[in-house]
Formats: structure tokens, sequence, C-alpha cells
């Protein structure tokens, strides 16, 4: 992206190799998010979590009647505890749906909680609580 460019980074391992990458990343994730849901018209108040004893929600998002907690990681492969985390923090919060976004190609869906892709998650938001 623009930031990117900016710092003169020329390829994907290049960018893989900076310390700031997992908060581009991140803040990518989360700007495309909302896009979607803008894009949707879905009415919905999102915020971040963080608890005093470190555990956070990259994104929250309140429609209401559910709450949906969305963590980004920026691992292909995120692992099981990376979901644990996920759940901890959504049930602080009541979270019904919980979605952990990575550059996976393999997602899996657990009834409440999703692993997916970029993709996965945006084909999710088109699709929001009514």
């Amino acid at each position: 992206g623009l930031l990117h460019a900016l710092l003169n980074v020329p390829d994907e391992r290049t960018l893989l190799g900076q310390p700031w990458v997992g908060a581009s990343w991140e803040g990518f994730v989360i700007e495309q998010a909302l896009g979607a849901l803008s894009s949707a018209e879905a009415r919905v108040e999102p915020y971040w979590f963080r608890t005093s004893d470190q555990h956070e929600i990259d994104l929250v998002l309140d429609f209401g009647r559910e709450r949906w907690a969305i963590e980004v990681k920026l691992t292909a492969s995120p692992r099981p505890d990376d979901m644990d985390r996920l759940n901890l923090a959504a049930d602080m919060i009541g979270a019904s749906r919980r979605f952990l976004v990575s550059r996976t190609s393999r997602p899996a869906n657990g009834g409440k909680c999703v692993s997916c892709d970029l993709d996965g998650l945006i084909a999710h938001l088109r699709r929001p609580p009514g």
C-alpha cells in the first residue's frame, strides 16, 4: 500500500522482515472490514478492546443485538492457542461470533468461531446480522 511505497519496501520478502509489518497488516484488515460494512450499509459500532492484563480484541463490532470479535494475525498458520486467547477475550464482552483473520489458505468454521483469511471475513461482513 501507500505506507509500504513511502518506506521503499521493494517486495514481499522485505515487507515480511519489517518490525512493523504486523501492525500494518492489522490496520489494513480493519480498514477493509469497515469498508465492507459501510458498503453493506450495516448499522454497527466498531471499537477495540483491551484489559489491564493484556487480553485484547483488535476489532469489536457491535450490531446492537449481536457483538462480533475479530482478531488479526499476520501468520499463515494460526495456532489453536490464538483462538483460545480470542475466545477468552470474546467471552468477556459477550461476543456471539469470533473471527481469527490470518493469511491462512485453510479456513475453518466451528459454529461461532471462524478462522479465515481476509476474503473470508469480508464475505461474512457482507451479510451482517439484521
